[in-house]
């Protein structure tokens, strides 16, 4: 689908937080359209994950807001996930249950809640684990986990906040092909940190590029390249220096 015709799923307004005198999110605005997957970048101690909390509603704004939908964002009406840095899981459920956790805190039908449960987890390669616990399964098949709970509850929005951070190259690479195959069959709108360039060059069709605090957007980069990508295609390395450049401040 054109980018024009696309529908605004999330519109952030004049997004402002302060904390006592220190200014660190300015006047942030943009819109996210309707299952599309937006990458967050910026230089370290720029307020990535402040601005991720705002996002969520986990902390306040001091002024401004983010809409969904055209409303204001409320968990108790939307959906928002969220995919923290380090695993959430929960160490007395099963890969199952884990999975199905959001779906029953939001109350869905019973046969709703199975029947998603058993799509995640064939969609990220965990049904035969489904009956283990997250201390009998791999570092990331329990990042797994919390991505497909995430995605499970169909959610209006959903945060990422470098959920791969912590794993090494290879499983990295092969997490974030799995996230996109996620994202392209569940069309989810997703808003997706990271510090790392070339994750967001890889993964993301927009990358909007924040600057030192306070932290305002510096730049849009649209990535309109066809998937899979590959990182030694030109066109990628151009836009992953691109980016690289934007966020450099020295």
């Amino acid at each position: 689908m054109d980018d024009k015709e696309r529908k605004i799923k999330i519109d952030v307004r004049d997004l402002t937080r302060r904390f006592g005198d220190l200014l660190v999110l300015d006047q942030i605005n943009f819109n996210v359209a309707e299952g599309e997957f937006l990458a967050i970048v910026g230089p370290t101690g720029c307020g990535k994950t402040t601005f991720l909390n705002c996002l969520s509603k986990l902390i306040p704004t001091s002024e401004g807001d983010i809409y969904i939908d055209g409303q204001v964002a409320d968990p108790k009406k939307h959906n928002i996930s969220f995919v923290f840095q380090e695993p959430t899981c929960m160490p007395w459920r099963t890969v199952r249950q884990n999975v199905a956790y959001g779906m029953e805190v939001k109350k869905f039908p019973k046969a709703t809640v199975q029947e998603r449960t058993n799509l995640m987890l064939k969609l990220v390669g965990l049904t035969e684990t489904a009956d283990l616990y997250p201390n009998q399964v791999s570092a990331s098949m329990v990042q797994r986990i919390t991505v497909a709970r995430a995605f499970a509850v169909d959610p209006d929005l959903l945060l990422m906040d470098e959920p791969y951070g912590q794993l090494d190259v290879k499983l990295r690479y092969y997490l974030e092909d799995e996230l996109v195959k996620l994202w392209k069959t569940l069309k989810s709108t997703v808003i997706f940190v990271t510090h790392n360039i070339e994750e967001a060059v890889y993964v993301a069709e927009r990358i909007l590029v924040l600057s030192n605090k306070p932290t305002h957007i510096k730049a849009e980069v649209k990535v309109d390249l066809p998937r899979p990508r590959s990182l030694i295609d030109p066109r990628f390395v151009d836009i992953r220096k691109q980016v690289t450049e934007l966020i450099r401040w020295w």
